[in-house]
């Protein structure tokens, strides 16, 4: 995985101004958050140092326009345009530069969270992961109902129609009724059935959860055209039913 396919996984960047004795303080409380990056205000060569020892941790810089130069040891550039001579200076030094609005949660502002309260560290961790959910976006999308055959899956469809006018429609391989229930037309994952849980990034849904320690079928995955991830299925069930995450 490149750093730049990484970092678009993780779909949001924290950003700061710290101190070199806060750093290493910062870093662990970021990955523990699930979030192992930050881009720097300050990329100064003495914090830059602070994080030499990290190898699984990305850090850049966070830039404005008028920025000419970088300090050694950034991995990315992260802000809202870059100027021409950092662009030039970015392709000659193979540092990509990254554009907030193009990821998943944009920037995650430390800031503030960082001073006046001596449980700072919580206080972070608890927002970080705030923000993270947000990104992400969970809800419900769908019910999916295993049936043995065509014609008990087209007899189910009609009676959720029936009772509560969701309109029944053929999608190959499923009754759709409405767009919460899908009923399979030959038995498929879960013991009783499936559950869609929809996100706003698959990808990073994925990456978080397999941080948390959640496992993948990985032979269930279908992707879009661009080769990003649509759908896979959590490799356990859940009260009987397979479990997939769907990007919206």
């Amino acid at each position: 995985m490149s750093l730049v396919q990484e970092l678009f996984k993780i779909g949001l960047v924290p950003t700061a101004a710290l101190q070199t004795q806060q750093a290493v303080t910062v870093a662990d409380v970021l990955e523990q958050a699930g979030v192992p990056c930050v881009a720097l205000k300050n990329p100064s060569e003495e914090v830059m140092a602070a994080f030499k020892n990290r190898p699984n941790f990305l850090v850049g810089a966070y830039v404005s326009a008028e920025v000419k130069n970088l300090v050694a040891g950034v991995q990315f550039v992260l802000g809202n345009e870059f100027s021409s001579e950092l662009q030039a200076l970015a392709q000659k030094t193979n540092i990509p530069l990254i554009h907030q609005k193009d990821l998943p949660g944009g920037v995650f502002a430390l800031d503030e969270l960082l001073t006046g309260k001596s449980d700072w560290q919580k206080n972070v961790s608890l927002h970080l992961k705030k923000a993270v959910q947000d990104m992400l976006g969970f809800h419900l999308r769908h019910v999916g109902i295993n049936c043995q055959d065509e014609a008990q899956s087209s007899g189910v469809a009609d009676t959720f129609e029936r009772i509560f006018g969701l309109p029944k429609e053929d999608r190959g391989g499923a009754y759709f009724a409405g767009e919460i229930i899908e009923v399979m037309k030959k038995p498929f994952y879960g013991t009783h059935g499936h559950i869609a849980i929809a996100t706003n990034s698959a990808e990073s849904a994925a990456y978080h959860l397999e941080k948390a320690g959640v496992k993948f079928n990985w032979n269930s995955a279908g992707y879009n055209p661009d080769g990003r991830l649509r759908v896979v299925y959590l490799q356990d069930e859940i009260g009987g039913f397979a479990v997939h995450i769907l990007q919206k």
